[in-house]
């Protein structure tokens, strides 16, 4: 029997690549003992330095909470400080150690790699239509979310 609502459909292919997705990653960095999130994290800090857990969500399109934990679990394992800025020390921004600082490199190569392999499994014409279409698709989810405030 046909799904009358072809919606559920491309919500289902959604959460199947976000689910092949999440999988592979984890992968691409087990190596280093990080999450993806953690990746996620450590490569925008290290590409615009010291940065409050607020602008990194917003950067990253996540909850300040999920940031704030993931960012703990990051200074636990040396990878981050949390430092009061001087002038207001309301304000507290997130860092990485000089220790992170070294390992970035690897961790960079790691991300190239990933993104290596799927370049090199996906022709050129299949990446700007994916592209297109999840353009679009954001585009969309974008007018519902403002029509929704």
């Amino acid at each position: 029997m046909e799904n009358p609502n072809p919606w559920s459909e491309i919500i289902s292919l959604l959460q199947s690549a976000e689910s092949k997705l999440a999988k592979a990653r984890v992968r691409a960095f087990e190596s280093h003992g990080l999450t993806a999130p953690q990746v996620s994290i450590l490569l925008l800090i290290d590409k615009k330095g010291a940065m409050k857990i607020s602008d990194i969500a917003d950067e990253l399109d996540m909850i300040n909470s999920n940031v704030s934990n993931i960012c703990s679990r990051l200074e636990k394992a040396g990878f981050i400080v949390r430092k009061r800025l001087k002038d207001d020390q309301r304000v507290v921004k997130v860092e990485l150690t000089d220790d992170a600082k070294h390992k970035m490199a690897e961790i960079k190569a790691s991300a190239d790699a990933f993104y290596k392999c799927i370049e090199e499994n996906v022709s050129q014409k299949d990446f700007e239509e994916i592209n297109t279409g999840l353009v679009k698709l954001n585009k969309l989810f974008d007018l519902f979310c403002k029509n929704k405030k």
